[in-house]
């Protein structure tokens, strides 16, 4: 499914960090279990490069909050990152190509994020094999000045999220992304200040029906949902 079809077809859904408030985040288990619950359901993922070039997905630079132990990813080399088990569940540590691209990227719409937006000839050569510049999206802070031309010039899509207090300087910022994303706690007029733009806006991060319900009546196209239990259609 190509992004401009998931987009098409009434509200689209995003497992954030493989729908966190359902499953222990960034696991394999969590992503199985969100691709199972609705083939349309996109999946986000955060990444870092090991020491010795191996693309993690991880949400933090540090393993500590997750796993049994704490490392830099970016100073540790994937042998010892491979041993590690999350406190909740004990599961491994995923890696981009073998736990997500190779299962998830011929056919899903991804949400990918290189949180320290280096060794981008490393992220993009690790994407290139699988075409995916119709069903990736290539997701940053909007802050980050360097990923999203880099994105574009290698032809993908890029989806940039900011929270009600980031408004000031949205005007400023904004033509960096094809898609655009706001907390759900923002006020009516940041998403309508949004929504003029004309591009889709993704309402962040959706734990249950009252967050959900409040953000569909701001008419927006899309969630990035913690709770994918709670808030996605089964199907």
């Amino acid at each position: 499914m190509s992004v401009q079809q998931w987009l098409g077809s009434g509200i689209a859904y995003i497992a954030h960090r493989g729908g966190d408030a359902d499953w222990p985040e960034d696991t394999a288990f969590a992503y199985s279990e969100a691709a199972a619950w609705n083939p349309r359901l996109a999946l986000e993922v955060s990444v870092w490069p090991t020491l010795d070039g191996i693309w993690v997905v991880s949400e933090d630079g540090t393993t500590g909050r997750v796993f049994d132990h704490d490392y830099d990813i970016s100073k540790t080399r994937w042998s010892t990152l491979a041993t590690l088990r999350t406190r909740k569940g004990g599961y491994p540590m995923m890696r981009l190509i073998e736990d997500v691209l190779d299962k998830y990227g011929q056919d899903r719409v991804l949400f990918i994020d290189d949180k320290p937006s280096v060794a981008l000839n490393s992220f993009f050569n690790t994407l290139k094999p699988y075409n995916g510049q119709s069903r990736f999206v290539i997701k940053s802070y909007w802050k980050d000045a360097i990923m999203p031309p880099a994105a574009h010039d290698h032809g993908y899509k890029t989806w940039g999220y900011y929270y009600g207090q980031d408004m000031p300087s949205f005007a400023s910022t904004q033509s960096r992304f094809d898609l655009l994303g706001l907390d759900y706690a923002a006020p009516a007029s940041a998403f309508a200040t949004m929504k003029a733009t004309g591009k889709p806006v993704i309402a962040h991060v959706i734990a249950d029906q009252k967050a959900a319900q409040t953000v569909i009546g701001y008419d927006v196209a899309g969630m990035m949902v913690s709770g994918v239990r709670q808030v996605v259609p089964a199907g």
